[in-house]
Formats: structure tokens, sequence, C-alpha cells
């Protein structure tokens, strides 16, 4: 029972997390277009959207690197010392 509540939240927070991100990205380009249109955009206003537009992509993949991590897996070899046989060990991480 405890495992599924905590699948659910996580999962919950990601689909939050998600439409948050999302709503974020619209809301800095509707301002980006709206100022724009409006011929007011001060050329800071101008730099700092176009910063946070073009560095979503990398916002995004570092949240997902946080939620979904990948295993890495890892493979040991060396002789052994008596026999001299090679011994390979493959370790995944967890």
């Amino acid at each position: 029972m405890r495992q599924t509540l905590k699948k659910f939240y996580k999962r919950l927070s990601v689909i939050v997390l998600a439409i948050i991100l999302i709503f974020f990205f619209i809301f800095a380009i509707f301002t980006l277009i709206i100022e724009g249109s409006k011929g007011s955009l001060d050329p800071i206003t101008f730099v700092s959207l176009t910063a946070v537009i073009l560095s979503f992509p990398g916002i995004v993949n570092t949240i997902v690197d946080e939620y979904v991590p990948k295993k890495k897996t890892y493979t040991l070899s060396s002789n052994c010392p008596k026999c001299k046989h090679l011994i390979r060990m493959n370790m995944r991480e967890e």
C-alpha cells in the first residue's frame, strides 16, 4: 500500500511539474509577443525573456534527469590471483 502511494505521488508531482513548466513557457512566449506588439519592449526585457525561452530545453532535461535517473551498468574484470582466469562481474546501479 505504501509503495503504491509513493508511486502515485511521484507521478502526480511529475505531472504537476510538467504542467507548471508548460504554462511558464507559454507565459514567457505570450509576454514576449504582447510586449513586442505594443512597441514598448525594453532591451533588458527582450534579452531576459529570450534567455528563458532558449534555456527551457535545458531546464526540462535537468528535471527529467532528477526524476528519472538513468541506471548505470559497470563491468569489472580482473585475473584470479591463484589460477589466473579472467573474472568478470557486472554491477547495476539501483
